[in-house]
């Protein structure tokens, strides 16, 4: 993977292509700045723009501190977070491709990217797959620890081969940064917003509508599933950090022939015929790190907030909100 000079100068001499016959250069000032000029017939605007090889909302934010006169920021891709966080701090964003957002008071440029073009691998072999974040998490939970591999893989009860993997490539994302034989976060922002981007909901999952109290119903399904489960979603972010009141739980099974049992017997009694269904239960299969660093609540086995967080972060309406409420109260970062 190209550092961030190189990728910079790579755009310098190839810029990106706008669309609605717009044109683009890159002046380089040095080997992470530059001036972008934007041009479209006789109007054109240059701006001082900065190469954000992490491009996660955190990255923004700490590249603006540090930076605060920066106008423009020029990034391989745009998630859809970074893409409003740029617009909220008044900053030109614009990407390899020329998708990205320029609004001044002399020029208005706003080409979103397609849908799925700025998502990114979620191939087994990534560092946010089901096993392999459990390294990610790891590194989520004690962002301020500096590890070496062999406590590191230990930690998160992963083989040492796969751990030095799993690191590498987040190395080359710029999300893990090494110190001689040590490993630590720079931006946790960013590692858990690439985390919580990277994440998809399992296809193997049930959904059960419940009328009764979340929690009476999760101490129902809790045993059947032989105890090898652990509660997450908007149920997890209420117990945490109480905000809006919990209408979905998410849990997370690791043993298939409990998951499977669920369904077989419990499963039909979750549709009950003219009652007002007040919530609902989703229990899916999922890799057994998942409860890694989770608390109880009153003898309800709770995730990490770290996970809840990333369980919410596609949630529609009153779920993602309540996940960047837990967020701001006991991640904060």
């Amino acid at each position: 993977m190209h550092s961030p000079q190189s990728k910079l100068e790579a755009l310098a001499h190839n810029p990106p292509q706008l669309q609605g016959g717009g044109w683009c250069s890159l002046d380089l000032r040095d080997s992470r700045h530059a001036w972008l000029v934007i041009g479209f017939g006789d109007n054109r605007l240059a701006m001082s723009a900065a190469y954000l090889s992490v491009p996660y909302p955190s990255g923004l934010r700490r590249l603006l501190l540090r930076e605060p006169d920066l106008e423009a920021v020029i990034v391989d891709r745009i998630p859809a977070g970074l893409l409003k966080e740029a617009a909220a701090a008044d900053v030109a964003i614009l990407d390899k491709d020329g998708y990205g957002r320029v609004v001044t008071s002399r020029l208005v440029y706003v080409a979103p990217a397609p849908p799925g073009t700025a998502l990114p691998s979620r191939s087994s072999s990534s560092p946010f797959a089901p096993k392999a974040s459990r390294l990610v998490r790891t590194l989520l939970v004690a962002p301020g620890n500096r590890w070496r591999l062999s406590m590191l893989a230990d930690t998160a009860e992963v083989d040492p081969g796969n751990a030095h993997r799993v690191l590498a490539n987040l190395m080359e994302r710029g999300l893990v940064e090494r110190d001689e034989d040590e490993y630590l976060v720079a931006d946790p922002g960013s590692l858990l917003e690439a985390w919580a981007e990277s994440t998809t909901r399992p296809h193997e999952q049930l959904s059960l509508p419940v009328s009764g109290d979340l929690a009476d119903e999760l101490r129902v399904i809790l045993p059947v599933l032989d105890h090898k489960a652990v509660v997450s979603g908007e149920f997890a972010a209420e117990r945490l950090a109480p905000y809006l009141p919990a209408q979905t739980a998410l849990v997370h099974c690791w043993d298939r022939t409990a998951w499977e049992r669920l369904g077989r017997d419990i499963t039909p009694r979750y549709v009950p015929e003219g009652i007002a269904l007040g919530g609902r239960l989703v229990v899916d299969l999922a890799d057994e790190g998942v409860a890694r660093f989770g608390v109880s609540d009153d003898d309800i086995p709770l995730v990490h907030p770290v996970q809840a967080y990333v369980d919410l972060f596609t949630a529609p309406g009153r779920g993602r909100e309540a996940g960047e409420h837990l967020r701001h109260e006991l991640i904060r970062f």
